[in-house]
């Protein structure tokens, strides 16, 4: 059974990391909210309208997919973490579940939703780099929207799953901090909340 100070850290762990962004995209879809992440949303539209425009579709694929390099570069890391972390449990490293297996658990498992966040977002990424060259009407067909608006969306949805991986990526490494003391682990993990409230998101 888990003891309360473990039960404790993982739900504040949980709030911070799942509680505090799923609230945050919500907030950010809605209409007359505003944060950074509206502003950058309206900037990403008014991008493929210009290069819609300008027939400029080479740009809007080369600009992806220095993306794309930089989210497999992310994919590829997470799993080379997981890769040591499972190497060190093999090699008998003294991690008991009822004490030290906790972080191991919650990294691990943090980790794992990092990587498949990080597929996610390889998915719309890629999805645009062919549907860009496609005929307007046709994919105004897919969801009634314009062009721009359409491959606007899938850039934004696989931006909001390349913010949830590399974030995931940061919060599972800070799972490490548990192993030396728990309420260091507690604190550093409020205060890059705190930090991505203040600094990145309002």
């Amino acid at each position: 059974m888990m003891n309360p100070v473990a039960t404790m850290l993982i739900g504040i762990y949980a709030l911070c990391l799942w509680g505090y962004h799923y609230a945050y995209f919500f907030i950010t879809e809605r209409k007359g909210i505003r944060t950074r992440r509206n502003l950058i949303n309206e900037a990403v539209v008014s991008w493929f309208k210009i290069g819609l425009e300008e027939r400029d579709h080479l740009l809007i694929v080369h600009q992806i997919r220095n993306v794309i390099m930089a989210v497999t570069f992310l994919a590829t890391t997470v799993v080379l973490l997981m890769g040591l972390l499972f190497g060190f449990t093999i090699s008998d490293v003294p991690w008991e579940f009822q004490n030290s297996g906790y972080p191991f658990w919650l990294m691990t498992f943090t980790l794992i939703y990092s990587f498949f966040n990080f597929l996610l977002c390889l998915r719309h990424f890629t999805r645009i780099t062919f549907l860009v060259r496609a005929a307007p009407e046709k994919l105004k067909a897919i969801s009634g929207e314009d062009a721009e608006v359409y491959l606007a969306k899938l850039f934004i949805r696989g931006n909001k799953e390349y913010t949830l991986g590399r974030r995931s990526m940061l919060y599972g490494l800070v799972v490490l901090t548990w192993i030396l003391d728990p309420f260091v682990f507690l604190f550093i993990t409020v205060a890059m909340t705190f930090i991505f409230i203040t600094t990145y998101d309002f």
